[in-house]
């Protein structure tokens, strides 16, 4: 990225203090990552106050800072109201300036896989995308930041929210051409209350999104009251066969058949035109999600050939619904899972292990409790455990806080677990068993705060 010091002032509404730079490559808030010749925002919000940095920022490269108030350092200053709101504003200008299509993609659950899987049918070359799960104003205007100075096709930006109002922000620094939604669930109740007010305040994506914007979703989605004013040039997707007489602009029908190496055979339809392809997974939610893709690439008239192979070649990252074979058994594995959790996403996957591991005799599940849900919070954790049936030699270790771990014992209880097939620690340091020489299948997944993946040196 390389931008001229004027033009950043010009975006901001800032000034500049001492000089202004020709040139600056690069926009870092994180002076342990920062480059020469870059460009250090101070951010006032959050722990700690980015102005503490700006000295250490220009040790190490920074060759101009953006703050919020003038400080006696040795670098050209652009002196702005609040520094999160101008980057947001030096990203709108470059979306501004850039031509070709914007995806927007949210949901509750399924972001990041979906946009993986969108970059590979759009061709991984020529398709820039939101790197790693930077979906908030500051990951969102970031992301389209890098569209300055490269040339691209296509650029698929993530959405996330936590709390109301953030949605209006995001839509109006992305600007979608596409509005690719993966569903509506339980996830950061504490911030909205209901479902019904996540799915509003999902449906702000498309406020500022262009005239003629292209909407996928799942037909779930799109039913729900807070599409009403969008269902009619919609284009849906639904497992099974499509209705006939339907309210969307377009309906695709899906099927998919499990494959014996952990895999799905896939089947997606309109009228008389079939698309299949295989992916590597057995969760019903990804193989929504590669479904969501697949449809988003054809509605935008991409190649079909090119789809196909680019979602074939698509891989779950480590993380989000991994197989990792267990060297200690022929089926054994672990279904790795561990990135964050809310009960969509954990009932999903629990039931793609379910189906994975039948052949196998024994089953572990280590499950972390899951974040962020407010005053019900207890009920879901229940409700999880309550669809769990056990089998002969399966075991149930459950991570974090007693309140919520003893909700997952009551549900489990109710669904025929005894006591002595039951676990439960605080922290996962405090989780000491060997599995070493565990023989049988490996289940593991809870909030981000669990940490979970480091039980994974335990089993090799």
């Amino acid at each position: 990225m390389v931008f001229k010091g004027e033009d950043l002032a010009k975006w901001t509404g800032g000034y500049w203090k001492d000089a202004v730079p020709s040139t600056i490559e690069g926009l870092f808030f994180d002076t342990r990552i920062i480059e020469p010749k870059s460009l250090f925002i101070a951010l006032s919000y959050g722990v700690r106050d980015g102005h503490d940095f700006v000295e250490q920022a220009a040790e190490r490269g920074a060759s101009a800072c953006m703050v919020e108030k003038s400080l006696a350092v040795g670098i050209p200053q652009l002196i702005v109201e609040d520094s999160l709101q101008a980057l947001a504003d030096i990203a709108r200008s470059i979306r501004d300036g850039f031509a070709n299509p914007v995806v927007g993609i949210t949901g509750s659950c399924g972001k990041t896989s979906t946009k993986a899987m969108l970059k590979k049918v759009l061709g991984s070359e020529q398709t820039h995308a939101t790197k790693g799960n930077w979906n908030n104003c500051l990951g969102v205007s970031l992301t389209l930041a890098e569209l300055a100075s490269e040339e691209y096709a296509y650029s698929v930006v993530e959405a996330g929210i936590s709390e109301r109002g953030e949605m209006s922000v995001l839509s109006s620094i992305i600007r979608p051409n596409v509005c690719l939604f993966t569903n509506v669930g339980e996830a950061h109740l504490e911030g909205f209350g209901t479902v019904d007010l996540i799915a509003e305040e999902k449906a702000k994506l498309l406020e500022s999104a262009e005239q003629g914007a292209l909407v996928v979703a799942p037909k779930a989605v799109l039913i729900r009251s807070a599409f009403d004013n969008y269902r009619h040039d919609a284009v849906a997707i639904v497992k099974g066969s499509p209705e006939r007489n339907s309210p969307y602009k377009n309906v695709y029908g899906y099927e998919w058949a499990e494959l014996d190496d952990h895999s799905a055979n896939v089947t997606l339809f309109r009228g008389d035109q079939k698309y299949q392809y295989r992916l590597e997974s057995l969760s019903e939610g990804i193989i929504q999600n590669s479904v969501l893709a697949v449809v988003t690439a054809l509605e935008m008239n991409v190649d079909s050939g090119q789809i196909i192979e680019g979602i074939e070649s698509w891989k779950p990252v480590r993380g989000r619904g991994t197989i990792i074979p267990l060297s200690t058994m022929e089926k054994g594995f672990i279904y790795q899972d561990s990135y964050n959790a809310n009960p969509t996403s954990m009932l999903d996957s629990l039931r793609a292990f379910e189906m994975a591991s039948k052949d196998c005799e024994q089953r572990l599940y280590v499950l972390g409790i899951m974040n962020e849900l407010g005053e019900n919070a207890g009920s879901f954790h229940e409700l999880i455990t309550k669809t769990l049936k056990p089998r002969k030699g399966d075991r149930l270790i459950l991570i974090g806080d007693s309140e919520l771990t003893e909700a997952y014992k009551k549900g489990a209880k109710s669904a025929g677990w005894d006591d002595s097939m039951l676990e439960s620690f605080l922290a996962i340091e405090l989780c000491k068993i060997d599995f070493s020489q565990y023989e049988g299948a490996i289940f593991l997944k809870g909030s981000r705060s669990c940490q979970l993946e480091a039980l994974i040196p335990m089993f090799h």
